[in-house]
């Protein structure tokens, strides 16, 4: 029995580590024409082990939404303000990855490539090479490779571990069936689903060409440019021979790129329902930014920490020296996140606007116009709206969001984090 198998309850997350417990090597990951990591397996290879399926959400029957009652929540940023600033929300995430290496375990985390353009798992074992985990990255990571080197060596080595929810689920299946789960640290992220690949590649190739640029030298997938909690893509290039350098700073409304991620349409398949989305079962502490009324008027960044075993709470015991927190309700943070959430979308619309996206020649400036002929009249109306108050100062949005939120709270729609 391989992951191939007909008896899958739900789609493929392309967490990739099937590949990584593969003995034989008999499964490799590519991205598929939507632009989705997906494995393939060599049948002449495989050996019908069955470790792939052990640590698959594909055939979990036992999974099952979190009692948030037996878990703790805490709002917190770090103290070094250089930190905060360089991260995308509170700065939590580079704390714990500094007090984990300095404590003797290899961090494995999310780096950008700019010359291919894709996030990629890494290993870090010093503080200089963990700095490029720094900053959210919206895109599905290839990341087989890391988590071929964490089979490899977990017997021998301790790792600390920041992932999505179902890559940490795998790790968490195979450390366990492994009797190695209290040797390593589990992080994993408050998420909202991956896009495809496609999108971003129009997206960055647009940039590439709009600059002119010759190499880029860096991305910031959610920059502080205009404070936190906000959506602004910022990119660093090289434009000529020289070594000049141009600033790409996405506008205050209708970036495409988070206008895709944002309409459900294009997230993979696994993303419309995922369970793992509301469960913290298998992680040690749940990151994520600490949307809502509650820091409504903060705008370098506070992030909300979820601790869900006792060696999550340790670990938090272990950096409260470098960190400013706060205490916290789940009901001032859980309404903001996209935890427990399903994406109800329309299939033949998704099915469209991903052929169009995987297609070279369509920009994804149509792919875009595709979409907004879908929307019905209210949501136009409604993004507009929205559009324009993002045009506002600063101050005058959180003003505007406090009031929505008050309002919501009475009994509306849950509020966006866009």
């Amino acid at each position: 029995m391989n992951i191939d198998d007909k008896s899958q309850i739900r789609p493929c997350t392309s967490c990739q580590m099937c590949g990584a417990v593969c003995p034989v090597d008999a499964i490799t990951i590519r991205l598929d024409d939507n632009g989705f990591y997906r494995p393939q397996i060599d049948i002449n290879k495989c050996i019908d082990c069955g470790l792939c399926v052990k640590s698959c959400y594909k055939f979990d029957h036992s999974i099952s939404k979190s009692d948030l009652a037996n878990k703790k929540i805490v709002a917190a940023w770090a103290k070094n303000p250089e930190i905060v600033e360089s991260t995308t929300s509170g700065g939590i995430a580079d704390v714990l990855a500094r007090k984990f290496i300095d404590e003797g375990y290899d961090c494995v985390g999310v780096a950008y490539n700019t010359d291919d353009n894709v996030a990629e798992g890494k290993i870090a074992s010093s503080h200089e090479e963990i700095l490029s985990f720094r900053g959210s990255k919206y895109i599905q990571s290839y990341s087989v490779d890391a988590f071929k080197e964490l089979v490899k060596t977990s017997k021998d080595k301790r790792f600390a571990v920041f992932g999505l929810p179902c890559q940490i689920y795998a790790i968490d299946r195979y450390l366990t069936n492994r009797k190695l789960r209290d040797n390593h640290i589990l992080i994993d992220l408050y998420c909202h689903g991956c896009p495809s690949i496609n999108v971003w590649e129009k997206y960055i190739n647009d940039i590439k060409t709009k600059l002119r640029a010759k190499k880029i030298l860096s991305v910031n997938f959610r920059s502080k440019v205009r404070g936190w909690g906000s959506f602004y893509v910022v990119v660093v290039v090289v434009e000529d021979v020289n070594g000049n350098r141009r600033k790409y700073i996405s506008p205050k409304i209708k970036d495409e790129f988070y206008e895709m991620f944002f309409s459900d349409l294009v997230l993979n398949d696994s993303c419309q329902d995922c369970m793992l989305r509301g469960t913290l079962e298998y992680t040690d502490i749940r990151l994520g930014d600490f949307w809502g009324k509650s820091y409504i008027n903060n705008h370098t960044g506070v992030s909300g920490v979820t601790i869900s075993t006792p060696r999550g709470q340790k670990i938090f015991e272990g950096i409260q020296g470098e960190v400013n927190f706060e205490r916290q309700e789940f009901s001032n943070f859980i309404p903001y996140q996209s935890y427990g959430r399903d994406y109800s979308v329309n299939k033949e619309i998704r099915c469209e606007l991903l052929r169009l996206v995987s297609s070279p020649s369509t920009p994804l400036s149509q792919c875009l116009k595709y979409y907004n002929r879908t929307l019905p009249i209210k949501t136009r109306i409604f993004a507009i709206i929205k559009n324009l108050i993002k045009l506002l100062p600063i101050s005058v949005i959180s003003r505007t969001k406090s009031i929505l939120y008050s309002i919501r709270s009475l009994g509306c729609k849950r509020p966006s984090t866009a």
